[in-house]
């Protein structure tokens, strides 16, 4: 961060000296002043360099954490957050993994739950399965750029995929795994995108207030001769993630 594109704020105007800061340390980041995942000054620093007081120093930095250009993180310090990841998840039948590697974006996996359940009616349904069929549940949290960025939920039956937990789902792609491994591709998937509030797994998982926005898809996944393979549940942090779609109008005739 460069002390000289610092500006002393004018006392005279009638915008108040905190938003005045915010204004400006909003235009440096925007003009790559100061970096994506640079530590800020300490607030006591700004406060020295701008002419002003802590108070309306951490006024501004609340602000810009509200608009998701900084995070603090505790016994750390307040950070340029990175910008949005757009995904095409509404657009093309791709996972997460391809999707960041195409980009060539840091991306990582830690699977948080892999275990054999019983399918309650609802799972059963979704899956059609009896009800108490046997299943695998399996909870991801995936990091993008070392941040925690999406929780996935499958539930997928157990007769098709026997000894899943064997499999490395860290690394590799879930529909990968599925077809290299048993000859069961995805094809088609039925989704569902809505905005909801963070409850306290998501909160806790992506480091977020409760009631936060995030992005939940919802679905089914679907293997050759309408085969149902896999039930998910998926939430994206609404701070970082934009869905994106192309749509093309079909001309008259065609």
């Amino acid at each position: 961060m460069s002390e000289e594109k610092i500006a002393k704020v004018d006392r005279n105007r009638a915008i108040p000296l905190y938003f005045q800061v915010s204004e400006h340390l909003e235009e440096m980041i925007k003009e790559g002043e100061i970096r994506p995942n640079e530590q800020m000054l300490a607030e006591e620093v700004l406060a020295e360099r701008f002419g002003v007081s802590r108070p309306t120093i951490n006024k501004a930095i609340t602000i810009l954490i509200r608009k998701s250009m900084l995070s603090r993180e505790k016994g750390k310090g307040t950070f340029v957050r990175s910008g949005e990841v757009r995904l095409t998840l509404m657009q093309e039948l791709i996972s997460l993994h391809e999707s960041m590697q195409r980009k060539n974006i840091s991306f990582r996996t830690v699977v948080l739950e892999l275990q054999r359940q019983k399918a309650n009616a609802m799972v059963a349904e979704k899956l059609d399965l009896k009800e108490g069929a046997r299943i695998y549940s399996l909870k991801r949290l995936r990091y993008v750029e070392d941040e925690p960025f999406i929780i996935s939920e499958s539930h997928l039956p157990h007769q098709l995929f026997p000894d899943l937990e064997k499999q490395n789902l860290r690394d590799r792609s879930l529909y990968d795994v599925l077809e290299q491994e048993y000859k069961i591709p995805v094809v088609k998937t039925e989704r569902t995108a809505r905005a909801v509030k963070a409850f306290d797994m998501e909160a806790q998982l992506f480091r977020i207030p409760l009631g936060d926005p995030v992005i939940q898809l919802e679905g089914i996944a679907f293997s050759r001769q309408n085969l149902r393979v896999e039930c998910f549940k998926t939430f994206i942090r609404g701070d970082r993630g934009v869905l994106g779609t192309t749509l093309y109008r079909r001309k008259e005739g065609n």
